[in-house]
């Protein structure tokens, strides 16, 4: 869905890292941060090590499992942003035993301020790359010479890297195409510059056409095509071993809910995901579920240990979303997805948000009773526990996208996702919550393990910074080994200060005498 995004936006391959995908990965963490659950919550030990994790664990698996060569400009922006968003976090709970509303505001400004940096970034370089354009095109006219074939060979090498940088999120995506005249000289092919290049256009309508013949009927094998959507185990399961048929087993119901509820839109599939029945059903069951997701998040209300769900207002839905899936219906073919396909994604997007803010919160019940059941403290939990475990979505998620290609994008998040809930899923709660402006507030947001996770993240930092400038900026499977050992010693640490047997980084309470 953020891959279709960011297509659909014109996205270069970095920019849509910092943006969509970080802000995918994160949301969860500033939505949980307003729950009542962590009204009183360390959140700054939470957000750190969780920053931690994200950048150790899962910029470290990408390393090692695609090395490539980094942006160097861009990740040593975004590490500078980190560092300077830590900061300003721990200069505004320390400055005062309060934080104020003011104070949150320019924590929250700053991912702002970020956000616009990587945007007038991204504009200068297409700037630079038409102006690189230009210039190669005045030295094609000027006579032959050897100093100036070395001058549009040097320009030339210069606009691969900065087109490499500048890279659109596309499906088939082809570098610009250099070829030679008879005459020696460069003929540069300019499809780069333009959105979305013909080709790509014609390779996404082949996809949409596929099966399309005007002779067929409109509801073509309807029926077959909706149960085949609906089972919840793929074709892969003949080719797989027992233990991914087991893995399938398990996700089985998980994936027949989601079928029944979330539509697809995925471009590289045939029709691009549409099921002509399936959809026109989701255009009802869609809403009913989100509106009474809402509901019941809203009221809270329980029959014994099962929350009740009400459809006081999630059944007034059906009074827009039946003649709307009607009028579907017999406007659109089963061979081809209809113009407005895309509008899809609203209800895709929807439904997934409140399905990821539910699950974090049952996550976050979940570890508060592992807690209580290990007799752990609170801190030790939100330290090591929360922090591996909210990272785990956001690994599983950049591998993915690293083994398809797209590993700037997910390293990019790496980054971007940890700054978002530094200032964001930090000033957010703390502008919100009336207890974080109380007097001493600072000690419960801060918590007994925030300067071990803040002494491990700047570390994280400094040592990144460090083995990308000399490296080249070239990712290896070194680092991405060394990103794992630095998060088992944080671990470790944290574990053995939680057993007494070493001292915490951080001071002794100070008590006034009676």
């Amino acid at each position: 869905m953020l891959k279709i995004l960011s297509i659909k936006l014109h996205l270069s391959e970095y920019l849509a890292g910092v943006t969509l995908l970080s802000l995918g990965n994160s949301l969860s963490d500033l939505i949980v941060n307003l729950m009542p659950i962590r009204g009183h919550a360390p959140i700054f030990t939470i957000t750190i090590s969780n920053a931690l994790a994200v950048i150790l664990l899962s910029g470290g698996m990408i390393c090692f499992l695609r090395p490539f060569h980094i942006n160097g400009y861009c990740a040593i922006r975004d590490l500078l942003f980190l560092l300077l968003g830590a900061e300003m976090l721990i200069y505004i709970v320390f400055s005062e035993t309060v934080t104020t509303k003011s104070e949150s505001i320019i924590l929250s400004l700053l991912y702002v301020i970020f956000v616009l940096v990587m945007f007038l970034d991204h504009k200068l370089l297409q700037r630079t790359i038409q102006g690189l354009y230009k210039q190669v095109e005045k030295l094609e006219q000027l006579p032959y010479a050897p100093h100036t074939e070395e001058a549009i060979r040097r320009k030339l090498i210069k606009l691969r890297k900065l087109e490499e940088e500048c890279k659109l999120v596309e499906d088939n995506y082809r570098s610009t195409e250099w070829t030679w005249r008879r005459s020696g000289q460069v003929a540069l092919n300019r499809k780069f510059l333009a959105k979305i290049s013909d080709e790509e256009q014609f390779n996404e309508k082949i996809s949409r056409n596929a099966l399309y013949n005007p002779e067929n009927p409109k509801n073509m094998f309807l029926i077959e095509e909706f149960l085949r959507e609906l089972i919840p185990i793929p074709l892969e399961w003949k080719f797989s071993g027992w233990c991914r048929r087991i893995y399938l087993i398990i996700l089985a119901p998980m994936a027949l809910f989601c079928a029944i509820f979330i539509p697809c839109l995925d471009y590289r599939q045939v029709k691009h995901g549409w099921s002509k029945l399936l959809n026109c059903t989701q255009i009802i069951t869609n809403p009913v579920l989100c509106v009474a997701l809402i509901e019941t998040m809203i009221e809270n209300e329980y029959t014994k240990r099962v929350p009740t769900i009400p459809f006081t207002y999630a059944k007034w839905t059906l009074c827009f979303t039946i003649p709307l899936a009607i009028a579907v219906f017999f406007m659109s073919r089963t061979d081809r997805p209809p113009p407005f396909h895309l509008m899809f994604i609203v209800l895709s997007l929807t439904a997934s948000l409140l399905l990821l803010i539910i699950c974090s919160t049952e996550l976050e019940v979940l570890f508060c009773i592992i807690g209580l059941v290990f007799h752990r403290t609170e801190d030790f939990v939100a330290a090591c526990i929360r922090s591996f475990a909210g990272a785990i979505g956001d690994v599983i998620l950049n591998i993915d996208l690293a083994m398809e290609g797209y590993e700037k994008m997910a390293f990019a998040a790496s980054l971007a996702a940890p700054l978002f809930s530094i200032t964001m899923s930090m000033g957010v709660p703390c502008f919100f919550n009336v207890d974080a402006q109380e007097e001493y507030s600072h000690t419960w947001i801060y918590g007994e393990y925030g300067a071990n996770a803040y002494v491990f993240f700047v570390l994280a930092i400094i040592s990144t910074l460090w083995w990308t400038s000399i490296l080249n900026f070239d990712a290896r499977r070194s680092m991405g080994v060394y990103s794992f050992i630095l998060f088992m010693l944080f671990f470790l640490y944290t574990t053995l200060a939680e057993w007494n047997l070493v001292h915490q980084l951080s001071g002794d309470p100070d008590f006034l005498p009676i």
